[in-house]
């Protein structure tokens, strides 16, 4: 059953809590893909606008070739926010079914705390940054990612 289905038609169909040195053999049915991170600062949970998506959404991005889950999450969240943390705790695996063509993808989420805010350079994925503190109305947030703030 699914946990949630965003406005794209996009579908989070499973969390699985594993070590994080377990990943290597674990077999999969489809590819990991990505990498996503939940972090916070003062209580409030960083957020990217996306700028070709047009809403709000967690850091992260594809994993490179040869790059492990966790230097994809690190290099996301400086390349979009500019932000780097000292300590990320690797929370578990998404399982998703994303549309048009229902493919299956693994993703890999993180989550850890700033001790400073960075300043923030606009670039190619992220307009601005926000740090929300889950009442404040700033617009659209993407469904899934709004629930996996659940999990930091």
């Amino acid at each position: 059953m699914a946990i949630l289905t965003n406005g794209r038609g996009h579908i989070f169909l499973e969390f699985i809590e594993i070590d994080e040195a377990e990943i290597a053999d674990m077999v999969l049915e489809a590819p990991l893909t990505h990498a996503l991170l939940v972090i916070r600062y003062e209580g409030k949970y960083l957020l990217m606008f996306n700028k070709w998506k047009k809403h709000w959404e967690l850091p992260g991005g594809i994993i490179d070739e040869g790059e492990t889950p966790r230097e994809c999450a690190v290099r996301e969240l400086l390349e979009e926010t500019n932000q780097s943390v000292q300590l990320l705790e690797f929370k578990g695996l998404m399982k998703f079914q994303l549309k048009p063509d229902d493919r299956i993808e693994y993703g890999a989420l993180f989550s850890g705390s700033l001790q400073a805010i960075s300043p923030f350079q606009a670039n190619d994925e992220a307009e601005q940054i926000v740090f929300w503190d889950t009442v404040e109305d700033i617009g659209h947030i993407d469904e899934i990612d709004k629930k996996l703030l659940e999990f930091y």
